[in-house]
């Protein structure tokens, strides 16, 4: 793939990413068995997938302890097929960074966010490995 080629399917992901809200996330649990989860996410400019959970919840202590996620992106129709995957380290904001963090999320993606508010809550950046 040449560059203009690599630039044009970039923009297409990103067209694409910001055009839905929800994503399937996998990742490692306790005992490094792989669990899946409807979250809701956003992306900046350069890809980067940030979400948020809480501190009580499982997936926190099993993203903290193995930090490698991958999420999936579906076309809610079947023909054709469009599909988006991302694979990437995990990395939980700062608490300083986090109501900044999570302005941002909301300025792309303005879904009822349940666990925002809670005293636990926290949100992670994914960095993608492409």
């Amino acid at each position: 793939m040449n560059e203009t080629e690599r630039l044009a399917l970039r923009a297409r992901v990103i067209e694409f990413l910001n055009a839905h809200r929800k994503a399937v996330f996998a990742i490692l649990d306790k005992n490094g068995l792989p669990t899946t989860s409807l979250m809701l996410y956003a992306i900046d400019d350069d890809l980067n997938v940030y979400f948020g959970t809480r501190r009580a919840f499982g997936k926190y202590a099993d993203i903290v302890k193995q930090p490698v996620v991958s999420l999936s992106v579906i076309q809610e129709t079947i023909d054709p097929l469009v599909v988006v995957d991302v694979r990437g380290t995990a990395f939980e904001i700062p608490d300083e960074e986090c109501g900044k963090t999570c302005a941002f999320f909301k300025t792309k993606n303005p879904s009822k966010y349940y666990v925002e508010g809670a005293p636990d809550f926290v949100m992670f950046k994914i960095v993608p490995s492409f």
